[in-house]
Parts: C-alpha cells; structure tokens; sequence
C-alpha cells in the first residue's frame, strides 16, 4: 500500500465528527476489532477506516478480505456482519436519532415547498441543492428533460443568492458515494467502491484536473478498463457524472460557445424537450423564458469583472432581483 493513500484515508478519517471516531476507532471498538482479527487471523483496522470513509461498504469488505488476506468468502461476510453489528450500527442508530431530533424541532412554516425548485425560496432551494449533491445525484440524472432544465435554473440562482453555495457542492460532488455500476473498480491498484467519487477519482487520475473536452470523454468511456466491465446503462450513467463534473467545476469555461438557453450544470437532452413541446404542441411561457435568458446573459457578463468592482456588483444586484421575481 502506498504511504499517500493511507495518510489520505487517515485524513479523511479525522476529518470525521470527534463522536464517530471514537465510536469507530475508540478503545471498546478497537476491542471488538482485536477480537475478530485473532479469530479470523486478519488485519481490519485499516478495512474499518475504508467503510467509515465511504472508500467500502460493508457489503464489500468480504471480496476486500478475500483479495487481501485469501480469507473465505462465507468467513468474511461473518466478518463484515460483525463489524456492522458492533461497529456501525450504533453510529447508524447515533445519526437517525439526530435526524429525528432535528425534524421534530423544525417550525412548520420552514418545511419545504412543493412544485418547481426555481420557485422554491432560497433556503427551501438550497437544502433541496445540497441534499442532491449529497446523495440524490443518479436519481436527477435520470430525471425527466424538463425537470432537469428547471433544476439547472434553479442553480444558476442559488449559486448567485449565495457566493459559498458553489464550493459547497462542488465539495459534495467529490465526496458523494452513490454507486454508478453493480461491480467494484480498481483504483490504484486497489479494489474500490463504484461510488460517484471514486469514478472521478479514475479520471481526474488520467486526464488530470484541467478542463477536458469531448475527445477525452469519449477515449475515456471507450478505453478505461475499468468503464469496459460495466452494463451501458451503467457506462452512460459515468458518462453524465463526468459531464457534470465538467459543467460544475469549470463554469463559465464549460459553456463556451453553448447557447444561453442551453447552459446547464447537471446534462439535459435539449433535443427531447423540444421533440416533447412539438408533440403536446405546447409553446413556452414568454415571460419565464426571457426571464430566464436576461439571468444566463448577466451571469456570462458577471464574470468579466473582479468580484470587488462596482460592475460585478451591480450585475449581482440585477440577477438577485430577477432571480427573487
């Protein structure tokens, strides 16, 4: 094992709530641990570090053991069943019950409001932005054209209401351990969950951290050993979660040379709307899309001038107000 990866994963593993690391490296569970390790004659401290990081999951650590240690398959699924049980179930149980506490004092007029996220007032809109970014991503990429569409608007407009909202997602997106494909990956050398995550770890690996084009993503979904194990829906699937990738982090670079009504963060079949109107023959609301084309025109405009100039103030201003309408 390489040195960078493991001062990574312990990185990743402090970075963790004082709570959850005592509850999963504290001296009880390192009991547990040390008992299951003489039983079975294999090292976990460092495979309970890989599922607390979201790098496993449970239901991987027994092919994990199995290529690490030759451990029996039937033996590592005890394996993992007990770590689960001892281990992390009581962290489960410790954030349910904080979930619950936290619902149980929202005031009624805070929950969130039904019917287009654009719509949604800020606050409504940015829970609904980051709890996506966190673990709903492959269901909005499934999502229908239209919805999708509405949802790009809707983050063109919390990322203007809200100057940290963009880091915020863009550091979710990163982090995010939604499976893209039934089967693991290898990623440096090692077995890894087929997480959003470690996906984009695979590429940013190969084609570095710049801006890419077309050309690498298509080399990428056609080359990568690890993209030609997967289902094609699975591959179009990792296909989205790059474009994404490429739309969020390298905005406004990213849509150079995309029509105004065609921006987007999370990719949308511009094509399939269009065919969709044609057939219900219905035409677009006016007022909403010029609206919305004047939005996407001065967040273009915004970027030509330093964030500090009375410029980028005053298109700041005229983009919250339209936004707010």
């Amino acid at each position: 094992m390489k040195a960078t990866y493991l001062s990574e994963c312990l990185e990743k593993f402090h970075d963790l709530p004082d709570q959850i690391q005592e509850m999963i490296g504290g001296f009880e569970a390192c009991l547990e641990i040390k008992k299951l390790e003489d039983a079975y004659n294999v090292s976990l401290s460092f495979a309970v570090i890989l599922v607390a990081i979201g790098e496993l999951t449970i239901d991987d650590l027994p092919d994990y053991l199995n290529l690490k240690f030759k451990l029996d398959k039937q033996k590592g699924e005890e394996v993992a069943d007990q770590i689960e049980e001892k281990i992390f179930d009581p962290v489960v149980d410790l954030l349910v019950e904080e979930e619950e506490r936290t619902n149980s004092i929202e005031p009624t007029e805070n929950k969130k409001q039904f019917g287009p996220i654009t719509e949604m007032p800020l606050a409504d809109k940015k829970e609904f932005i980051l709890k996506t970014f966190t673990s709903e991503i492959v269901p909005a990429l499934k999502a229908e054209p239209a919805k999708i569409q509405d949802f790009n608007i809707a983050l063109f407009q919390a990322f203007n209401e809200d100057e940290d909202l963009e880091e915020k997602v863009e550091a979710l997106l990163y982090i995010n351990q939604e499976k893209l494909s039934d089967h693991q990956i290898i990623l440096d050398g090692h077995p890894a969950s087929p997480s959003i995550a470690n996906w984009l770890k695979d590429f940013i690996k190969k084609y570095g951290s710049n801006l890419f084009n077309e050309v690498a993503l298509a080399e990428y979904l056609s080359q990568s050993p690890n993209i030609k194990s997967i289902k094609p829906e699975e591959k179009e699937l990792v296909r989205k979660v790059l474009k994404l990738y490429r739309n969020l982090v390298f905005f406004p670079e990213s849509m150079d040379g995309v029509v105004l009504e065609n921006w987007e963060i999370f990719p949308v079949n511009h094509d399939e709307i269009k065919s969709n109107l044609a057939k219900e023959n219905i035409s677009e609301n006016p007022v909403i899309t010029e609206r919305q084309k004047t939005i996407f025109d001065l967040q273009k405009n915004l970027t030509k001038y330093p964030a500090t100039s009375l410029e980028y103030k005053a298109i700041h201003q005229e983009i919250n107000r339209l936004s707010r309408k």
